[in-house]
């Protein structure tokens, strides 16, 4: 989708997910008419994007699919996708945001974790970093609750609603997000 001359950085902490990425390199290059892949994976970490040498202000858009409720450092993340975003880059993703701060011991919990629901981001919290950030330009395009049906589940955290939000965030030099 980027073109020829476009390139994707595809990165991922989990050998097992780039291996399967890597094997669809080829068909992609293919379907997309391209004489080779424009495609790159690299293991590491999205709240360290420079240990995978994507340097500052170089991504015209960052897309990101259920990977921020993972990182235990959500100002660290989004610092670093501001970090490498162009000006008037965009940030595209897709992630589990809850109703209000989930409380430390079940940030911890394995089960909730492997949910998605124990690093899900207080969606004022994320507000309040992308505004401290200076990005002012964030966009919610689909918000659909999630409806909680295992009873353990619903026991720990049941007192907590969850949305899977889609947005859209833009670095660009605002002075707020009246502008």
């Amino acid at each position: 989708l980027v073109g020829a001359s476009g390139r994707v950085i595809g990165v991922d902490m989990t050998p097992e997910q780039l291996e399967v990425a890597r094997r669809h390199q080829v068909w992609h290059a293919e379907k997309f008419g391209h004489a080779e892949s424009n495609i790159s994976f690299h293991a590491g970490l999205i709240e360290d994007l420079r240990s995978v040498g994507i340097s500052d202000n170089s991504v015209d858009v960052l897309v990101s699919n259920c990977v921020m409720n993972l990182s235990p450092n959500k100002m660290q993340l989004f610092s670093e996708v501001m970090r490498v975003l162009k000006p008037g880059g965009e940030l595209y993703f897709s992630d589990v945001f809850a109703d209000k701060r989930i409380p430390t011991e079940l940030q911890r919990d394995p089960v909730l974790l492997g949910e998605c629901l124990g690093g899900a981001l207080y969606k004022e919290d994320f507000r309040r970093i992308m505004e401290k950030l200076g990005c002012h330009d964030v966009r919610v395009l689909k918000s659909t609750p999630i409806e909680l049906v295992d009873a353990d589940v619903l026991r720990k955290i049941g007192h907590i609603a969850f949305t899977s939000l889609t947005v859209r965030a833009f670095k660009l030099p605002l002075e707020d997000r009246c502008e």
